[in-house]
């Protein structure tokens, strides 16, 4: 049986923790496959005895993450070069900062979702895939100045939802 705690630490946490993960592993679903399995280990522990849970969570998946990188680097390494190499022990510690950005991100992700389809499909292909204006226009068969109305709208639009989240 789930916690309470753990249930509401799961659903305040996952997507930012994943955030967290990612920046580490750079891939989304080994991210959120490693932030799944702190939350399965932390269902064997007692919140109530630890004293800052979201915290505790954070580096712990900041550690799995690193683990896993280094892991995977390390038997990538000793493919390419038939040796083995010894990893240096290194304290990570994550910083406020570090959860402020993920938790900051994560509501801009939530943001785009709420956007209008069109204007949530043109913000992705421009704003995280690196198209052009001109470029997303021709993928989604648009004239140039539809995109950039849906850029300005998506934007004032995305400023007005980020300052209901941070005021």
């Amino acid at each position: 049986m789930i916690s309470h705690s753990l249930e509401k630490l799961f659903n305040a946490h996952f997507r930012s923790a994943a955030y967290v993960a990612e920046e580490i592993v750079h891939s989304k679903s080994v991210a959120e496959d490693i932030v799944q399995e702190v939350f399965v280990r932390l269902a064997r522990v007692d919140l109530s005895r630890i004293d800052s849970p979201v915290k505790y969570l954070y580096r712990c998946v900041r550690n799995a993450a690193l683990d896993y990188a280094g892991t995977h680097t390390l038997r990538r390494w000793e493919e390419l070069n038939g040796s083995e190499l010894i990893a240096d022990e290194v304290n990570f510690d994550l910083s406020r900062d570090d959860v402020e950005r993920a938790n900051r991100l994560h509501r801009l992700y939530q943001a785009i979702e709420r956007l209008p389809e069109q204007s949530r499909r043109v913000v992705k292909l421009i704003c995280l895939n690196n198209y052009s204006y001109a470029d997303a226009a021709s993928e989604l068969g648009v004239s140039l100045a539809t995109i950039k109305t849906h850029m300005y709208r998506s934007i004032k639009s995305l400023r007005k939802m980020m300052a209901l989240f941070f005021f």
